[in-house]
């Protein structure tokens, strides 16, 4: 997950969430708003058309999920202390993300919207809407993802995938990341996480850690039956064990995102006269 500067209020601590979150077993466990792929393994696109790079002045940024030919979903988190769009762009439809050269396509963002009620705290309500400038062709590299109406089942399989480091306080990954992490109910969940977690919210590890999202995977795509389900939101460091990765749970802001898709129903098009 793409770290900024978080004030943790409610446990009167704050953190550069750029860089990894370090503690003592003694210490509480702190959230750490950054997402990476660990204990995955590379993929193609192909497999996952509808995963995007957002990228800041060039530099890859966050993930997301296409939904619409101009329209990305992402957290909220990867947007909320940009001025505006300006130096914002979307890459679709590259395995590798540092190779101009490998088949892409690229589209600048004219506006982002973050949810309302969206809390920098403890990354509440962590969805956002990128409209983009313009639209993407789709093809067997670049195709939309529905919205997830309900969660799975605890312990139900689910894939998390992104561009973000391969390991805590290690380096992206160039080539698009794929791993396997199981739904864990957030009243096991809380176990972890106690009064930062909320209904909002949807967990998802593996027994003994080692497989996680982690910085860099931010914003990207949890899926389920080729479904959004939760949108790479927060964590404890990357992979630990009984810290298991946050998510925003896309069946609990699905309506939000649909109405406000809707109302944006004609931006991006073009007139031809």
């Amino acid at each position: 997950m793409s770290r900024t500067l978080v004030a943790f209020l409610l446990l009167g601590v704050s953190c550069s969430l750029a860089d990894p979150l370090y503690r003592n077993e003694e210490e509480p466990a702190l959230p750490q708003l950054d997402g990476r792929i660990v204990g995955g393994q590379d993929t193609n696109i192909t497999f996952y058309p509808h995963q995007i790079s957002m990228r800041y002045n060039g530099n890859h940024r966050c993930g997301g999920a296409i939904y619409e030919k101009n329209k990305v979903i992402s957290a909220a988190h990867c947007v909320n202390t940009l001025s505006g769009p300006g130096n914002l762009t979307i890459v679709a439809g590259s395995s590798n993300i540092w190779f101009p050269n490998t088949p892409q396509q690229v589209l600048a963002v004219r506006e982002f919207i973050i949810h309302p009620k969206y809390r920098t705290l403890n990354n509440d309500y962590d969805a956002a809407i990128l409209i983009l400038d313009g639209e993407f062709e789709y093809n067997d590299a670049v195709q939309p993802i529905t919205l997830a109406k309900e969660r799975p089942e605890h312990n139900t399989t689910v894939t998390v995938t992104g561009w973000g480091t391969t390991s805590e306080g290690g380096t992206i990954s160039d080539v698009l990341q794929e791993v396997e992490v199981n739904v864990v109910e957030n009243s096991e969940c809380k176990s972890a996480y106690s009064i930062m977690l909320t209904s909002r919210m949807l967990c998802a590890g593996v027994t003994g850690g080692g497989k996680d999202a982690c910085q860099g995977d931010s914003g990207g795509p949890l899926i389920y039956k080729n479904e959004l389900l939760g949108i790479v939101s927060w964590g404890t460091g990357c992979a630990r064990e009984k810290y298991p990765g946050v998510y925003c749970s896309v069946p609990d802001v699905r309506e939000w995102l649909l109405e406000t898709i809707d109302s944006y129903a004609d931006v991006g098009k073009i007139d031809f006269l």
